[in-house]
This record gives structure tokens, C-alpha cells and sequence, in this order.
């Protein structure tokens, strides 16, 4: 599987897990905060969002996070809602956002 990496925080190499292209194409956009962990992508109707943490990152692995992605639903004003849940591989990622209320508008 072909995966994104991409400079965070001084990090050349941090490393997305995932072909971000694939969920460009469903809209999703970068939403990362210079100050974030890790870098995020929004839904395009802002209803999901979703981080991506590179396991072999010192920031990410200062803090003991050992799933690659975290994704959980926004309410309307896009302020937290609701886990969707914590996920080591993309493709369960994705089906999981599918499954739940998530990206209904």
C-alpha cells in the first residue's frame, strides 16, 4: 500500500499511513493546526474528523499513542461530538466512518 508522508513539526518523514489522495477524493481537506500532535482532515461537510499519528514519530510517541488514526464525529458548529474510534489500519478506518451517522449531512 502506497502511503503519504509528509514534513510535521520538524519531522521530514512523518508518515500519514495511509494514500491521502484516497480520501481527498471524498472530499476530506487538511485541517492541521501547527500546533496539533498530529496532522487532521475534516469531512467535507465538517462533520468528521479525523488524525493521523506516525508510530515512529518522537512527539507521537511521547505521549503514548499507539493507533494510527483517531476519527470521531462534529456536531453542526463542527465542535466534538462523538468517537467513532481508534484504528491501526486505514480500510477499518473507513468502514467504520461508513457504518455510523458520521458523514450525513
Amino acid at each position: 500500500m502506497k502511503t503519504t508522508k509528509i514534513k510535521w513539526l520538524g519531522n521530514n518523514n512523518y508518515n500519514l499511513n495511509c494514500d491521502i489522495k484516497e480520501l481527498e477524493k471524498l472530499g476530506y481537506w487538511n485541517s492541521s493546526y501547527k500546533n496539533d500532535i498530529a496532522p487532521s482532515y475534516i469531512s467535507k461537510n465538517g462533520r468528521i474528523h479525523i488524525f493521523f499519528f506516525d508510530l515512529e514519530d518522537e512527539g507521537v510517541k511521547a505521549e503514548k499513542i499507539n493507533y494510527k488514526f483517531s476519527a470521531f464525529n462534529l456536531d453542526k458548529d463542527t465542535e466534538y461530538d462523538s468517537d467513532i474510534g481508534l484504528f491501526n489500519n486505514f480500510k477499518d478506518m473507513m468502514k467504520a466512518i461508513k457504518k455510523g451517522k458520521n458523514d450525513k449531512k
